[in-house]
């Protein structure tokens, strides 16, 4: 499994208007024990907005069979409103014929361009990815050690391509400042292009190796989620001393066994009455202890100084089968921990929306009495127009004014509407996400259960 916190990276792009390359690379970083970068069509793939891309940087030199899970968000920051920071979301499980998604038609050229839109400042764009690897098959070669976090990111030397007879050898250095983080994944979710496959026809920009960079990583503090999730707190309390009495016995035992060829053949059935209180232990209590290695070792002790046949072939296979546990389990319980806590988090946003709402609701209310009790107002001093000029003129002015208040408040309310419109389909999601999850779980439990039944402790010598 990869990085449980998402990873966030920055990269600036100085110069971005006299850019002549089609593809331009980020530095190379690393998330869930993966190397990835950034991939930009600066005058767009073929279309009139700025492409961008997460891509796998050393899929070339992966093993046959590589693979990456992971969702991620891409963001072009306005510098001036961060509000108006345009972020898309996707998932997408990263191969060999498919090293890189994102988005064709990300943001408009136009938009980039107008300076007064913030989002080239000074003639320099800023981009991100948040990215959150679920799932790997086949990592990248380690991660280089990194320097001390300091308190200000240094700028490094760009990712530029060759000189080749379709890039001119006098292009300008593109100058970039890469600065990475780790919070929250934000998920706003958006429509999802179809991916670049690089054409014959493009501009490759090949990248040289990345340059050293000085790094800034944090964990920000998760928002507690409003319920417990279960088998956390209890069972752990409850589990415990078992799992402590239980840990030490084995290790001690494992240590004695491998220290000398003269030491004592270990107690088989200590070892028995061990195997057989965490096999009455629930699979997250299991997790929580991470006591997958101390069952191992047991059932390899147990197989090791057995002389009936048919006890080591039960032993192989729950031997197996813990394996298969062992690998599930943690992914089950992430995914629904996960959805959990975004759940909990649209929650929150929901009851602020509800709340604004309410609150543009009294004022379209207020807005609208206003309105008309002017207009009515307008009615009577219509009749008495030549004494009451100047009243006219004064009342008249006021209904101009509140009618633009009143357009004001429409606009903001039907803005909050379509925001709470969209939330309201993101917990849906979630909650057939987190559903799906606990399905998975209890699924998991119920084969495990099945599984003891169908072993059966007696056939283990176990009283």
């Amino acid at each position: 499994m990869g990085d449980a916190t998402p990873f966030k990276f920055t990269w600036r792009i100085n110069n971005f208007s006299t850019l002549t390359p089609k593809e331009l690379h980020s530095e190379v970083f690393y998330a869930g024990g993966c190397q990835w970068c950034l991939l930009v069509f600066p005058k767009g793939n073929k279309v009139d907005y700025l492409s961008m891309y997460l891509e796998v940087a050393d899929s070339t030199s992966l093993p046959q069979g590589w693979s990456r899970d992971a969702e991620f968000n891409l963001a072009v920051v306005n510098q001036i409103n961060n509000s108006l920071t345009v972020r898309k979301y996707t998932e997408h499980v990263f191969k060999a014929f498919d090293k890189d998604w994102g988005f064709t038609s990300f943001i408009p050229l136009s938009k980039i361009k107008n300076s007064a839109e913030g989002y080239l400042v000074g003639d320099t764009l800023i981009l991100e990815v948040e990215i959150l690897v679920r799932s790997v098959k086949h990592y990248s070669k380690p991660e280089p050690k990194k320097q001390e976090a300091k308190d200000e990111t240094k700028p490094s030397e760009p990712v530029a391509a060759p000189p080749t007879s379709q890039v001119p050898s006098s292009e300008k250095v593109v100058d970039t400042k890469a600065k990475v983080d780790t919070k929250p994944l934000n998920q706003t979710k958006e429509g999802i292009q179809a991916t670049a496959t690089p054409t014959s026809d493009k501009e490759v920009i090949k990248s040289s190796p990345p340059p050293s960079v000085t790094v800034e990583t944090k964990i920000l503090p998760k928002d507690p989620p409003s319920e417990p999730v279960k088998s956390s707190q209890d069972v752990h309390a409850t589990s415990k001393g078992l799992l402590t009495e239980l840990a030490s016995r084995t290790r001690t035992m494992s240590s004695e066994t491998s220290m000398s060829n003269q030491a004592s053949k270990p107690d088989v059935q200590q070892q028995k009455e061990a195997l057989k209180g965490f096999l009455n232990m629930p699979l997250e209590a299991i997790q929580l202890a991470n006591a997958y290695g101390n069952i191992e070792g047991i059932i390899l002790t147990l197989i090791q100084h057995s002389k009936d046949l048919n006890e080591k072939t039960i032993l192989q296979g729950l031997l197996s089968c813990l394996a298969e546990f062992k690998e599930s389990v943690p992914m089950v319980i992430t995914t629904a921990e996960t959805a959990q806590a975004r759940r909990t988090s649209l929650s929150e946003k929901t009851a602020d929306l509800d709340a604004k709402l309410a609150q543009r609701h009294e004022e379209l209310s207020s807005k609208e009495a206003e309105f008309l009790r002017l207009s009515t107002e307008e009615e009577k001093l219509e009749a008495e127009i030549q004494l009451l000029i100047k009243q006219k003129e004064v009342v008249v002015a006021r209904k101009k004014s509140v009618l633009v208040e009143l357009e004001k408040s429409n606009k903001e309310a039907s803005k909050d509407l379509e925001e709470w419109k969209k939330l309201e389909s993101e917990i849906k999601q979630a909650n057939v996400n987190w559903v799906g999850a606990q399905e998975k779980l209890a699924l998991a439990n119920v084969r495990w259960k099945l599984y003891k039944e169908d072993l059966g402790l007696g056939k283990l010598n176990i009283s």
